[in-house]
């Protein structure tokens, strides 16, 4: 699933069955690098590699599990870390001058991140955990046949309720707006509250909607926005409101899930009748790195089984390296992290490319602004 494939919807099916019969020498192949190249670029980055390695990331993921490989092979380029709240905050970011070595948007993005001409393409041979991960997410990252993204994480986008707190109407994306409710509802700050409502509405193409849908959806987001308690944007954000009470009802990731059955909250994690949004995040090598060859090992460290089973264990997303397996058996099942194919069609509409993505952030900011 290469990234201009993307709105051709293929499925997780076909990324599943492609993991079972792919290996790793096929993905090195593919990217036209051999193994003696890749040692040679190595060696050079080696000799002039200094400093601390910078990462654009979301908050959390700066947690030393999900790098303790890099750590051990560079213990004097400890990562520093500047946060992002989404892709276009991240944009925004570079855009004012930022130089991450790496950044960790989300596949829908590649393609934006490429065109913007901030990242340049990973030399797939220097990640030796790459032939665990899942060739076709590997493959979604391929731009004109260059390795430009890693996928390291997946999950999905669904609403989370207080059951002692909520009853609903209906499976659907419809709660995210029940007048029974006012003020104790949360939504993310970004454009795909578009693309969910569009969902609820129906529509063919929620990620690409005409003008008269883009309005149909934007009209019911400005009429129940008075029932709104917040527009999070960090999840410490949302995870302390959800805790306090503050909110009953949220746009949610699972992590947020995790985090409230550990406070031994009454919470479900509902699977819309609509379909839940979906996606899969990775890593992109910033343009001007000048720590190459540690960016590499950074992002092999996040390859690895040891760091994917961290992370299912602690956040509940699932890992792009397909011999990872959480601790706890019981979460493997609720959050189907045994089922890759619950990201795709007809019950997780994948994050992909908008071809308008600037009218759904004007769209989205009158939203906010009403």
């Amino acid at each position: 699933m290469a990234a201009d494939e993307l709105d051709r919807r293929l499925s997780r099916e076909e990324f599943l069955r492609r993991a079972a019969v792919l290996g790793g020498v096929g993905v090195l192949a593919g990217a036209g690098v051999s193994r003696a190249n890749a040692a040679g670029l190595m060696g050079s980055a080696a000799r002039a590699e200094s400093g601390a390695l910078q990462v654009l990331d979301w908050s959390g993921y700066e947690v030393k599990d999900l790098w303790k490989q890099y750590a051990a092979a560079h213990p004097d380029m400890k990562p520093k870390f500047t946060f992002m709240t989404n892709e276009a905050n991240a944009l925004g970011k570079m855009r004012a001058g930022l130089k991450p070595d790496l950044v960790h948007p989300c596949v829908g993005w590649v393609r934006d991140f490429v065109n913007a001409g901030f990242v340049q393409p990973f030399t797939p041979a220097l990640i030796k955990n790459l032939k665990n991960l899942n060739p076709a997410m590997v493959k979604a990252g391929r731009i004109n046949g260059k390795q430009y993204w890693i996928p390291a994480d997946w999950g999905f986008s669904k609403p989370l309720y207080r059951s002692d707190k909520v009853k609903p109407k209906d499976r659907s994306w419809s709660i995210m707006f029940d007048e029974r409710y006012k003020g104790k509802i949360a939504w993310f700050d970004d454009i795909n509250q578009l693309v969910w409502a569009g969902y609820y509405l129906g529509f063919k193409k929620p990620y690409d909607q005409t003008d008269a849908e883009l309005k149909k959806s934007q009209e019911l987001l400005k009429s129940k926005k008075h029932l709104v308690r917040m527009f999070w944007s960090s999840e410490t954000d949302l995870q302390n409101a959800f805790a306090s009470g503050e909110v009953w009802i949220a746009y949610a990731w699972p992590a947020d899930y995790a985090a409230m059955k550990a406070k031994k909250l009454q919470v479900v994690y509902m699977q819309p009748k609509e379909g839940a949004l979906s996606w899969v995040c990775g890593f992109m090598l910033g343009k001007s790195s000048p720590r190459v060859k540690a960016a590499h090992s950074y992002v092999d460290a996040w390859s690895s089984r040891q760091a994917g089973s961290w992370l299912e264990t602690n956040y509940a997303y699932g890992s792009a390296n397909t011999t990872s397996k959480p601790a706890d058996p019981t979460l493997l099942k609720a959050l189907q992290l045994d089922n890759p194919k619950s990201v795709g069609e007809p019950l997780g509409h994948m994050d992909r490319y908008y071809p308008r993505r600037s009218v759904y952030a004007k769209l989205w900011a009158e939203v906010k602004a009403s």
